[in-house]
């Protein structure tokens, strides 16, 4: 494990996680709510939002409070990847798996897509 500021990465055979953990609040046992990029060894770099069943319950609450979002009728978010527990450990379980399967292709944003107006897409 690597701390490369602002990242706490996860290297393993088949993948590198970097976990952009907020210095205040997250600790790697504890975080609920990170953005993650994922690198694999084709080069290719995917995003996640990871949250925590917790995270999630948590958000509804606040938007319901606040009216935002229909009253928290509902959360989503494009790269949103749920998992049981809080933690860098059970989130790198879920990658790990995500990887295995190539269901990462499916859950995450690919950072590198040479298409103008994607995320990392190179300027034209």
């Amino acid at each position: 494990m690597g701390a490369d500021y602002p990242y706490t990465t996860i290297t393993e055979p088949t993948f590198a996680a970097r976990f952009l953990l907020d210095p205040h609040t997250d600790t790697l046992e504890t975080v609920t709510n990170v953005d993650t990029f994922v690198d694999l060894p084709d080069g290719s770099t995917w995003a996640l939002m990871i949250f925590t069943v917790g995270e999630v319950s948590r958000q509804l609450a606040r938007r319901k409070e606040t009216g935002e979002v229909a009253n928290g009728s509902y959360f989503w978010a494009v790269d949103q990847l749920i998992v049981p527990d809080p933690g860098i450990a059970a989130m790198t379980a879920a990658i790990r798996e995500l990887v295995r399967t190539g269901e990462i292709m499916t859950v995450g944003i690919r950072c590198d897509d040479p298409r103008p107006g994607r995320l990392g897409a190179a300027e034209e």
